[in-house]
């Protein structure tokens, strides 16, 4: 019984594709996702997202990365007590990831051609940083024994590839704005 227990938080984290995978993505959702390091998890990721515009969808696209991150925050401090060490320090990495990606989409959101430039440099600095902490999570939690290590991996790998797709459109987005000329 026990085992089986332990197997559902394996499935959690996709359970909450099922919804977006009823919907027709966006034409942009589908280019946009084209190249991105998971295209599948991209393109369910976005499926909702009424982004009309490469900002908007590099918003929503951050906006669901820290979502995810939010996710398995609340999924590591639902362990039982006392938790390990390193789930501990995972779960406080994972909550910087979410509050870097969430400075990362309100700098978006505040994008003005005057300062384009820089407040995209600024995102993506804040979006490789919670990658960056996302990947010290995964890297920590992969040292615990399997019974631990399968259910928190599973979680903290899901927003993981979230945030390494909303960093590529992050990129995609600063690749695509204009330079200013000095």
């Amino acid at each position: 019984m026990a085992a089986h227990l332990l197997l559902i938080p394996l499935f959690l984290p996709f359970i909450s594709f099922a919804h977006s995978a009823s919907t027709t993505p966006s034409s942009l959702v589908i280019t946009s996702c084209a190249h991105a390091r998971y295209p599948d998890l991209c393109v369910h990721t976005l499926a909702p997202s009424a982004a009309r515009t490469p900002s908007a969808l590099a918003v929503d696209a951050v906006s669901a990365a820290a979502s995810s991150a939010h996710n398995a925050v609340s999924f590591l401090r639902s362990l039982p007590s006392p938790p390990p060490p390193a789930v501990r320090d995972c779960a406080e990495q994972l909550s910087d990831s979410r509050d870097q990606l969430s400075r990362a989409a309100a700098e978006i959101r505040r994008l003005r051609p005057e300062n384009s430039r820089w407040q995209l440099d600024n995102a993506l600095t804040w979006a490789s940083a919670a990658l960056t902490d996302d990947d010290t999570c995964l890297d920590a939690v992969r040292r615990l024994p399997a019974a631990a290590h399968l259910p928190v991996s599973a979680h903290v790998s899901e927003a993981r590839r979230v945030a390494c797709n909303a960093l590529y459109l992050v990129s995609r987005l600063a690749g695509n704005a204009p330079h200013r000329r000095r």
